[in-house]
């Protein structure tokens, strides 16, 4: 019994010296949460798959709801500044567009998603070109040049296209990030002249033409 008490007392003095906790600190029973919920599978409901596919993991899903909820929330107090006296339902809508639109960038980064999509290169390319809803809603809503709407689309959805067809994936990143880059420097004249909605046509690019276009699975 001594030799035994003895060895844990050498034992949680190496851990100290190494800068981690001993074991009978930590308890061998004690969960690890963050690991947990990184590992944890679940499955995801039918209507949601085209967002999340087929299955994902707890740590990616609070991500993708709790980003695109902040920015909804975000996006709104920016146009509250902005906008005298906003309707509720242009709230709503708004709110529903910025969370979609962080929210799909961040699970288009996630692999269940890339790889429910890479095993569908039909559903891949409608989920580009579906992407005109967006700017349409904000455009109903707040106007604008109807020219740069058209603009922000087309260039959008032709640098994913592009993007999409490259078939190595090293090749995709770059390419992805180079129409980034100017993607950003073309409608920056008009998150100028709309700066509440400055945020809509870099968070759309990045979640088109980077995280979904290029495949990572």
């Amino acid at each position: 019994m001594t030799v035994g008490a003895d060895d844990e007392q050498a034992t949680n003095a190496g851990a100290v010296g190494r800068g981690t906790l001993p074991r009978s600190l930590t308890g061998r029973k004690q969960p690890d949460y963050y690991q947990r919920m990184r590992g944890r599978d679940v499955e995801i409901p039918r209507p949601l798959r085209e967002l999340h596919g087929e299955r994902s993991t707890l740590f990616d899903l609070l991500l993708v709801y709790g980003a695109g909820a902040a920015f909804g929330v975000l996006a709104l107090v920016f146009a509250w500044s902005r906008v005298a006296d906003l309707p509720w339902w242009k709230s709503i809508l708004l709110f529903i567009v910025a969370a979609d639109a962080s929210g799909g960038a961040v699970a288009n980064f996630s692999a269940s998603t890339d790889r429910y999509y890479s095993e569908r290169p039909g559903l891949r390319w409608a989920f580009i070109l579906v992407h005109v809803i967006p700017p349409a809603v904000l455009y109903v809503l707040f106007g604008g040049p109807v020219a740069w709407w058209i603009l922000l689309y087309v260039y959008t959805v032709a640098a994913a296209a592009v993007v999409n067809v490259v078939q190595e994936k090293d090749r995709q990143e770059t390419a992805a990030a180079a129409f980034l880059v100017l993607g950003i420097v073309i409608t920056l004249p008009f998150g100028l002249r709309m700066p509440f909605l400055a945020w809509f046509a870099p968070v759309s690019m990045i979640k088109l033409i980077l995280a979904f276009a290029v495949r990572r699975s």
